[in-house]
């Protein structure tokens, strides 16, 4: 609002007039307060998601999850996190995933969530249409209350956590789509991705189409270094405001060398 008001005050040419002089003088905003009211607005629409997201998890967890002893939507971001370059958990909601998921053909394919915490994504995609979902996670009490929840769901045999470290994770060709929430400082995330194309080559796996979905901040570089997968889009997450790209898997050769 500071820039409206400064549109006439800032031009010379008028000071010293009286007010009533000057009203109705319309002078053009300048190419850095426009910028300016740009940024305010945009910066005041992700708020307003983000009060409108913390409002939805509320209501869900008080009246769907709490009176069945079920726990997806309390984030956990720095209590009882354990791993050094963890960056924690929080919910991504059945919404954004099956809008995500939207642009790909994911009914009937495997889906793994790395990095998946209290387990709702992977749960959300057995919902979705997902033949089979598995979800890895290093923290012991998310892996634990992401088990309480399968359970209590009786997604026993559609769905599984799995207590490891991503680097260790011997089985990614198993999977069809890779989900990643920003889940890692750059460096393991570097490590993780090397590990999806290189267990996937060894097995001459990527002959068939396969999907990384990177959601919110991303060590992108390691994805296009690997020269493996395909930018297929990328776009804004109406419910959260940050960006998403989904990559497709390009054939790989056998001679093809490993980055």
């Amino acid at each position: 609002m500071n820039s409206f008001i400064t549109f006439i005050s800032r031009d010379s040419r008028i000071w010293g007039k009286n007010y009533s002089e000057y009203t109705n003088t319309i002078i053009p905003p300048t190419k850095y307060e426009f910028l300016n009211i740009f940024k305010t607005i945009n910066t005041m629409k992700t708020m307003l998601l983000r009060y409108v997201r913390l409002l939805e998890y509320l209501y869900h967890y008080l009246f769907w999850e709490f009176p069945r002893g079920l726990d997806f939507s309390i984030r956990a971001k720095k209590r009882g996190i354990t791993l050094e370059g963890n960056h924690g958990y929080a919910l991504t909601s059945k919404k954004a995933l099956k809008n995500i998921l939207s642009k790909i053909p994911y009914r009937k394919l495997s889906f793994l969530d790395i990095g998946s915490g209290k387990g709702g994504v992977i749960c959300y995609a057995y919902e979705l249409g997902c033949e089979r979902s598995e979800g890895i996670e290093y923290e012991e009490f998310l892996h634990t209350i992401a088990q309480k929840n399968i359970k209590i769901l009786e997604y026993n045999e559609h769905v599984k956590s799995t207590k490891i470290d991503a680097r260790d994770f011997e089985r990614y060709a198993e999977f069809d789509i890779y989900f990643m929430f920003n889940p890692f400082d750059p460096d393991i995330y570097s490590e993780v991705v090397n590990s999806i194309f290189k267990q996937n080559k060894a097995i001459l796996h990527l002959e068939r189409e396969k999907y990384l979905i990177c959601y919110g901040d991303a060590n992108l570089d390691a994805v296009n270094k690997t020269k493996y997968f395909e930018l297929l889009t990328e776009q804004k997450c109406p419910y959260r405001g940050n960006l998403y790209r989904i990559y497709k898997s390009i054939f790989i050769s056998t001679n093809d060398s490993i980055v």
